[in-house]
């Protein structure tokens, strides 16, 4: 990512939670916590053990246990750290026919501590063997655990891709912050770039300096265009107060600058409504950053989110 981007942003105080994610060995659990880390997809090795990581996710700081999912980890170190935990991650491989022991092992990680919120993640969706997720619902039965008094969330995601992931991670930062964190989006700077024609288009709703704006869109147009080798495009810049939300149609690609606490998830379909609506227009050549604007000042704010705990 270009080191642009991350040199506009200023430090926030955060709250910080303790995360134990755990799972089957083989799951993407750590390649969920390096996308968490880095934004993007690192091929990994096997966790013999225990892994600590620090990551900071809008306006929480995560301190994630990421836990080996053999058995000789399973019975020597899972209780412990699911017990200190302020939130439990349990990761599935969605093509991973060990669904008796994958069930066993969920349910007896949640047991260990029964009043924190429980975050599911079935992964790997982007495998051809994946398993349906109602499917992998029943097997395991987990609206039983959705019938419970504490929160439980249950996803489908790739975190090779990143199809979902922000969904997910929305979720148990909502979860965790209460009340204050409700899917919120304010768009401080919209960016949309045509990829066939390069032409780039801008419009921002704070005083951000020329000169930045100018260093922001000439190093936006190289990170976006990481994105075509992707099926999902998505990615996802966080550092310190604010965040760079980028999403891929092709061959158009918007990057929505919103606040550190501000919903990931909310942004991405700001953008994809932005670039349905740009598509017919920029087709004939007809498009400008003040037809950006006028799009933006109608269709945002958009309420059309609505958070999983309300009906």
């Amino acid at each position: 990512m270009s080191s642009i981007l991350r040199r506009i942003f200023k430090g926030k105080e955060t709250k910080k939670y303790e995360i134990t994610i755990v799972g089957l060995d083989g799951a993407g659990k750590t390649t969920i916590v390096n996308r968490l880390l880095r934004s993007e997809f690192i091929p990994t090795t096997r966790t013999l053990g225990v892994n600590y990581r620090t990551v900071k996710y809008r306006q929480i700081e995560f301190n994630l246990i990421d836990l080996g999912g053999q058995q000789i980890y399973r019975n020597l170190l899972w209780h412990n750290a699911l017990e200190k935990a302020s939130a439990i991650v349990f990761v599935l491989d969605s093509a991973d026919l060990r669904l008796t022991e994958a069930s066993e092992a969920f349910w007896d990680s949640i047991q260990y501590n029964a009043e924190v919120p429980v975050l599911f993640i079935a992964n790997k969706i982007d495998l051809g063997g994946a398993r349906a997720f109602d499917l992998i619902v029943r097997d395991l039965d987990l609206a039983r655990a959705q019938r419970s008094a504490r929160p439980v969330g249950l996803f489908r995601v790739s975190a090779k891709t990143g199809e979902h992931f922000y969904d997910a991670f929305d979720w148990i930062a909502d979860v965790l912050a209460g009340e204050e964190s409700t899917f919120k989006c304010k768009v401080r700077v919209t960016i949309m770039i045509d990829l066939d024609s390069h032409q780039i288009y801008t419009t921002k709703f704070t005083n951000v300096e020329r000169a930045i704006l100018d260093q922001l869109n000439e190093g936006i147009s190289e990170t976006m265009r990481e994105l075509t080798k992707n099926p999902i495009g998505m990615e996802v810049i966080t550092a310190s107060d604010l965040q760079l939300v980028v999403v891929k149609n092709h061959p158009l690609v918007t990057g929505l600058i919103i606040g550190y606490s501000d919903s990931v998830v909310r942004a991405k379909l700001i953008a994809e409504r932005l670039m349905k609506s740009a598509t017919p227009s920029i087709e004939i050549g007809q498009f400008d950053s003040r037809i950006l604007l006028k799009m933006m000042e109608r269709q945002w704010p958009l309420d059309i989110y609505k958070s999983q705990h309300q009906d």
